[in-house]
């Protein structure tokens, strides 16, 4: 029997998010022939689903990784002899080449899968990026950024979308939508918005709610309309002004906030629209998902500039860190019928599946092929 390949994933955790819940998607879905070994450096683990009995392998058990889990990591890779290293988010990307570098690891590749990557890690990319593989990211707008910022040569970045499945995230059926409502108390004729992703800058709940608060003072907020935000409360400085800016606020009422939630399907089955205002994406999954389950999405130029929805078409994209933009989006959207947001969530979810999962494991093949790319061009070497 021929020896498996090993590929050797690093990753700070699995706590909730993106680029966490691709590398369990691509573990999950490997070929036969690699062998795969997760190591994260804490042990904070959100996913249970998608997480392979056997992973992860190693957890350095440092919060915060430095030079003793580096030596550490080292010693792990000397002992484990993985013919391929892959690395996810930007300090474990870091650690993860130089210590591949030191250790031999014959090919080195890196996933960068958001924008506005920190200054100390631009400094080191463009060295690090001449002595690994590839750079993966999932979005034109990081390669554009890892270009310009960081100045990494164009043949080094390889462009793969977000892995979606869509046959799990699908439309609801009606008796399917009047469950979940139910299940988080929401009324039949409310609209509800959804906002996935944790409170902070880069999620900008902030803007949002003052564009509500702006439609809210013209009296162009429905009576029925919700808000759901979908996220954890990481930056505190965020948090504090999003709760002042609804203390005592006639906009409180209309606002529900959801800590973090491992049941997205049940909360994208209840809503009925998805809306995104980041300042800054790579290509998010909550937006993917969201519009695979047919939801009509509001999103800035910033969620979209990989194309998820046709402005206009499968809902509204207006320009990142517009108000009256994003205000404008929003009275349009509620003033729609049921029926019309349903057709826009209808064509966006084809043109979602046309785009990102012409077949059901793409994401995962084309990084396969990727691997396979690099192994045949160092076969000489192995």
């Amino acid at each position: 029997m021929a020896q498996k390949i090993k590929i050797f994933y690093f990753i700070p955790n699995l706590a909730q998010g993106g680029p966490e819940r691709q590398l369990l998607e691509l573990i999950n879905h490997l070929p036969p022939q690699f062998e795969p070994v997760l190591c994260l450096y804490h042990d904070n683990i959100f996913f249970t689903r998608e997480k392979p009995a056997d992973q992860p392998r190693y957890i350095l058990g440092y919060e915060k990784m430095g030079f003793k889990g580096y030596r550490k990591l080292v010693d792990i890779l000397k002992k484990e002899k993985p013919t391929i290293l892959h690395s996810f988010r930007d300090k474990s990307n870091f650690w993860a080449r130089f210590a591949a570098l030191r250790a031999g690891v014959p090919i080195i590749i890196s996933s960068c899968r958001n924008r506005m990557i920190e200054l100390r890690y631009v400094l080191f990319e463009k060295y690090f990026s001449k002595r690994q593989a590839a750079i993966l990211t999932n979005s034109v707008g990081v390669k554009k950024e890892l270009m310009w910022k960081a100045r990494v040569s164009p043949q080094k970045i390889r462009v793969i979308y977000n892995y979606i499945d869509v046959n799990f995230f699908s439309p609801p059926t009606r008796e399917q939508n009047e469950t979940e409502r139910a299940r988080w108390n929401i009324k039949p004729d409310e609209i509800v918005f959804m906002l996935p992703g944790r409170v902070g800058i880069q999620k900008n709940q902030i803007f949002l709610l003052w564009a509500l608060k702006r439609l809210l003072k013209k009296g162009e907020l429905p009576k029925n309309f919700v808000l759901l935000l979908v996220g954890r409360k990481r930056d505190k400085v965020t948090s504090w002004i999003v709760d002042q800016m609804l203390k005592n606020d006639a906009l409180q009422k209309h606002v529900r906030f959801l800590d973090a939630q491992k049941d997205m399907l049940s909360l994208y089955h209840a809503s009925d629209v998805i809306i995104m205002p980041s300042l800054f994406e790579g290509l998010s999954n909550a937006a993917l998902e969201g519009v695979c389950c047919g939801l009509p999405g509001i999103f800035s130029y910033a969620v979209n500039m990989d194309g998820i929805i046709e402005n206009g078409k499968m809902g509204f994209e207006v320009p990142t860190l517009s108000l009256s933009g994003l205000a404008g989006a929003i009275k349009k959207m509620c003033a729609l019928t049921p029926e019309e947001r349903e057709e826009m969530g209808r064509l966006g979810r084809e043109h979602v599946k046309a785009r990102f999962a012409p077949t059901p494991t793409f994401a995962i093949e084309e990084t396969v092929k990727i691997y396979q790319e690099f192994l045949e061009k160092n076969a000489h070497a192995l």
